[in-house]
């Protein structure tokens, strides 16, 4: 019995690790990604890959019945947050640059 109970536990600390470096690596993507959203909107071509991406995930989308439009609905929600972050920054970036105020700052009363 106790040698059931430790291979239960010693699966389950395996998927425990497994479970932390896969989320490991999605930030990692998810940074990467950021990051080369930023690169490519100062080159002026953020507009068609975004276009790129949405036209991708609408032909999955398109068909209800498709196995994969649940993962293609969570996917966009995602690349909609990330274009959003990386938007943020972009501004940010601008604002510490030209000198003004930033959303971030700390006001005095």
């Amino acid at each position: 019995m106790n040698n059931v109970i430790l291979s239960m536990l010693a699966k389950i600390s395996n998927l425990d690790a497994q479970a932390k470096q896969l989320a490991a690596r999605v930030e990692a993507q998810s940074l990467m990604m950021s990051a080369l959203l930023l690169t490519i909107g100062q080159n002026g071509g953020i507009n068609e890959l975004i276009g790129s991406v949405n036209k991708a995930l609408n032909s999955v989308m398109g068909n209800p019945d498709d196995p994969y439009h649940p993962e293609a609905e969570l996917l966009r929600q995602e690349f909609q947050e990330m274009i959003k972050v990386s938007q943020l920054i972009a501004h940010e970036n601008d604002v510490l640059n030209s000198g003004e105020a930033s959303l971030f700052e700390v006001r005095k009363a």
